[in-house]
């Protein structure tokens, strides 16, 4: 996803592929924040922050930070946004590390995967002639599992709980090198003397889950959380787990008898559910702290991070919305006016298939009994098109909404609709989302190579200028991290 004012033809002059390598994402977004002045001259490097504190009489933030040296350092602010990222620190469950207690292989976090690649004196990784299981089938466990065919891995097992992620949803993998458990947990390691013979716990009864033997490595793509330590409890962005508060539609107006949710493309499956009476009042793109990152209790506390599949743009636009705020541009709501806003928000998201199904115990239920044959499962049906656009046209409408408040330069339109532009992007994303399941209907000699990444570049382009993209330099098992074709590869997948 480019920036409006430093587009990828301003940066790379020619077209580029759909997915490009880290280090080019990197090289493009340094050259977009330094064009105009140096950024960092007055950011604090090698610098630690220890704690954020609000003085409520003198109305301003007491912030202690710590350099490599060890001297600290007292400053006062009258703002204060926290922008630690949502990948703050990695998270390693401890019923995970504890139920693998015995096991004799290599136990790593998804974080510490460089350490697997970087290559021995013998020329060899890690993960070469391995077999490895995947705890997570998220997108870290999706790109994890290519990266391992890429290495030689021998095999690769791939856990999860509720076969949701994106890793499950991949039609095929390379040279059928992986294999999804689904409804599973990792339960322990099997007493056999052998220390790399792991046992599961069935989830599903449909679908039993076998031992798996000889486990060299295990990876936790189990995610990251925020890095918050540093905030006091008062200025906690979210709500501890045990803390969070519930509403049912009678807090909002409404019935819990009589609310309907609109016609969409679920609804002659489904038909009518009633609503919980207890639902969650938090959601992917809104928490009960907070109104439109700006901390309720107190408004000079910002956030920025981000929710949704675009994150780049994301917080760039949080970041004009947090400016305007501070310049007064944007006029701050009362504490009346944003909690009336967060459950007008709260109420228009249970139209939400995605949003609903992760804040209503009743809606889950009703969803997860669709039958395997139905069109939801099958990416390839016109239905299951038209209902991810639906679901998708909600969460750019959403940015759509910051982009609004925060008057950024690339609009969207907004929470009623969106515009040619937002039209667009949800075609492309829509079509990305589904290149992972159509790899099953690719003929056999083709899912011996392709991965989502060898995509058809012909229905992308810029929001902006308009340039189409390219394919990749050869097949994405053959290319290196610079993305050039990789000569020692390319017998390996032809």
């Amino acid at each position: 996803m480019e920036f409006f004012d430093y587009t990828f033809e301003d940066h790379f002059k020619t077209p580029q592929p759909v997915y490009l390598p880290r280090q080019q994402i990197l090289d493009y977004v340094m050259a977009r924040v330094t064009m105009h002045e140096d950024i960092f001259q007055n950011v604090c490097f090698n610098t630690s922050v220890d704690s954020v504190t609000y003085d409520e009489e003198d109305e301003q933030f007491a912030i202690i930070s710590r350099d490599k040296v060890g001297t600290i350092t007292t400053s006062r602010f009258d703002k204060c946004i926290w922008a630690g990222g949502m990948n703050g620190k990695p998270k390693m469950p401890a019923e995970i590390v504890e139920k693998l207690g015995g096991f004799k292989g290599q136990l790593v976090h998804s974080s510490a995967m460089d350490e697997l690649t970087s290559s021995s004196p013998d020329g060899k990784n890690a993960v070469e002639g391995k077999r490895i299981l995947l705890i997570g089938d998220s997108y870290s466990g999706e790109d994890l599992a290519l990266q391992c065919i890429k290495l030689g891995a021998e095999r690769i097992f791939v856990t999860t709980r509720s076969a949701s992620g994106s890793a499950s949803y991949m039609g095929s993998w390379p040279e059928d090198r992986v294999e999804i458990l689904e409804y599973s947990n990792v339960s322990g390691v099997k007493d056999d003397g052998t220390g790399k013979t792991l046992v599961f716990d069935t989830l599903n009864e449909k679908y039993p889950v076998p031992d798996v033997e000889d486990i060299s490595i295990i990876i936790c793509c189990t995610g990251y959380i925020p890095n918050l330590h540093m905030l006091e409890e008062k200025l906690q962005p979210w709500k501890k787990s045990e803390d969070r508060g519930e509403w049912c539609m009678e807090d909002v107006g409404e019935s819990t008898k009589t609310w309907r949710m609109k016609e969409n493309c679920l609804t002659p499956i489904l038909g009518h559910v009633e609503p919980s009476t207890e639902l969650d009042s938090n959601t992917e793109f809104m928490v009960e702290n907070s109104y439109r990152r700006l901390l309720i209790s107190n408004p000079n506390m910002m956030f920025i991070y981000e929710v949704t599949h675009y994150p780049l743009m994301e917080i760039d636009v949080i970041a004009w919305l947090c400016l305007a705020y501070i310049t007064g541009e944007r006029a701050i709501p009362t504490k009346t006016q944003m909690l009336e806003e967060n459950a007008r928000e709260l109420l228009e998201s249970m139209q939400n298939y995605e949003v609903r199904y992760n804040i209503d115990e009743n809606f889950k239920e009703a969803v997860d009994e669709i039958p395997e044959d139905h069109w939801f499962y099958d990416a390839n049906s016109e239905e299951n098109v038209l209902f991810e656009r639906e679901n998708g046209s909600y969460i750019l409408r959403v940015l759509a909404g910051y982009m609004r408040d925060a008057k950024y330069p690339l609009n969207f339109g907004d929470m009623d609709g969106l515009n040619k532009t937002g039209v667009k992007l949800l075609h492309m994303m829509v079509n990305e989302e589904k290149e992972r399941a159509l790899l099953e209907y690719c003929d056999e000699d083709t899912k011996q190579w392709k991965t989502f990444r060898d995509i058809d570049p012909s229905p992308y382009s810029s929001l902006v200028t308009g340039m189409g993209s390219v394919p990749l330099k050869g097949k994405w098992l053959e290319i290196d991290n610079d993305g050039n074709p990789d000569l020692s590869k390319q017998s390996r997948s032809s």
